[in-house]
Parts: structure tokens; sequence; C-alpha cells
């Protein structure tokens, strides 16, 4: 990343994603509800808040099982984009698989880039710099340690070995190369960020959650601002599922948890 300051004031940023370049100096930093998203809740929560925007746009149906069914597969974005091609042809599937295929995207990545060389997030490494690529994909990994379970029994049993040796070698010799296969298959915990927001960040994740006015130097995007029911996306982005207020919803999301007393109940 590259900074140049000119005579107007001016500081321009140079990096991948970035969208700062050409920012004045002391100009409000925008985010948008993605990128929001990102900050407060990794990039499941930038997952969820797409999903639950395609549900009240009633593009996707979302059943309290996890279920999902696209009914107008019209992505708005890179970021719907993913979340709908997750889901295969059929269009219907466990809201896992789109957003466990989003955690792994190029566009995660690019999201997380962008708001690391704008100094938002520190700590951890890049995305794709933390996911160790696969030695063997799985489709070819079984087959290979099959055959080497079988060769193994044949080569004992011609060296004179019982049935009981051999078929014991059998189970034991593939054993530490499927550790190894599992080793360098292991993918990233999206549940356990890499990185932190930024400290200057915190408080307007705290102002947005709260509902608070947003800090000095500070705007958000129309689409993070557009409503969603009651509230805004930039709430849902900020606090999560929960916010809408839909308790099917944060069952699908979330699993079964109590439900918010009535007003008035006894």
């Amino acid at each position: 990343m590259r900074r140049r300051t000119d005579g107007a004031g001016v500081v321009a940023v140079r990096g991948p994603g970035d969208r700062t370049a050409g920012r004045r100096a002391g100009e409000l930093e925008e985010l948008t509800l993605h990128e929001l998203a990102l900050l407060a809740g990794g990039v499941w929560r930038v997952a969820e808040t797409a999903l639950a925007r395609m549900l009240l746009d009633a593009r996707v149906e979302i059943d309290r099982h996890g279920t999902v069914r696209v009914v107008r597969p019209r992505p708005r974005d890179e970021v719907e984009a993913v979340l709908l091609a997750a889901l295969g042809p059929s269009g219907t599937g466990w809201l896992g698989a789109p957003r466990a295929a989003f955690g792994t995207s190029a566009p995660a990545c690019r999201l997380e880039a962008g708001l690391r060389d704008r100094g938002l997030i520190v700590g951890g490494a890049p995305g794709p710099a933390r996911r160790r690529p696969l030695l063997l994909p799985t489709w070819l990994a079984v087959p290979l340690l099959i055959v080497l379970a079988v060769g193994v029994v044949r080569v004992a049993a011609a060296a004179g070995a019982g049935p009981g040796p051999a078929f014991l070698l059998a189970a034991l010799v593939p054993l530490p190369v499927a550790f190894v296969l599992s080793r360098f298959a292991t993918p990233p915990d999206p549940l356990g960020p890499y990185w932190r927001p930024a400290a200057r960040v915190e408080p307007l994740l705290t102002a947005v959650r709260t509902g608070a006015p947003l800090p000095p130097g500070w705007r958000l995007s129309p689409d993070a601002l557009a409503p969603a029911g009651r509230t805004t996306w930039a709430a849902v982005a900020a606090t999560g599922i929960p916010t809408l207020g839909r308790h099917h919803l944060t069952t699908a999301f979330h699993g079964p948890r109590p439900r918010p007393p009535r007003p008035g109940a006894s």
C-alpha cells in the first residue's frame, strides 16, 4: 500500500480493493453493509445478513429448520452470487452450505483485504495465507486409501502373514497417510476471526449496536441505512439476525432458543 499527499491535501491510497483512493484528508470514512457486517461479526455475519436481505426481498425462503429455497435467483452483488451458487442447480439446501462457501470465497478475501488496507482491521494473517491447500481432493484421497489398504493385505499375505495380521496392517498403515492428508485439508475456522477491528472502529460498532449517533468521521452507505422492517440493515449487520425479531429466522441460524415473553404476559 502506498500513500501520497499532494498540495491540495488529497491522500491517495493504493491497495487491492481499496475504495479510499483519492479520499481527501478529513473526509468521512464510509462503510458498506458488507464491510460493517465483516467488522462486527466476521464472514458468517456477512453471509447471514445477505441471506436475511434476500429473504425480506422475497428472493429466497428460509424455514426454521435452516432449509433455504431460492425463489428468484437475482443477486445484487458478488456476495449474494456466491451464496446462491452454493445452493446448486436445485436452488435448495441447508443454509450452512452458502454460509461456509462464502467464508472461503474470493469476495470474502477481497472484503478483508480492503478493510486491512484501510487500517480498519489489525492482526492475523491475510485470508489467502491462512488457508492450507489440499494435498489431494477428497474424491481422490479416499480411493487412494482403499487401494493402499488392499495392497497392504496382498503384500502381507504374500509374505506368509495370516489373515489377522494382514488385516491389522491394512488398518494401521493407511492411518499415517490419512493423518497427513487431514492436516493439509484443515479448513479455516470462520467462527474464530484471525484479526480484530482496529481500535478506532469500536466506537462506530458500539454506536450502531446501541442506536446512538455515529462518531465523528464516519458514515454508512445507503445500503446499510436502508430499513429492514423496524430496524436498519446496519443494525442487523452489527448486532445479528435476532435484531429482526423473527423467531423462526433466529432459530434457523442459531438453533432453538426460548421465545421472548410477550408484553403483558404473566
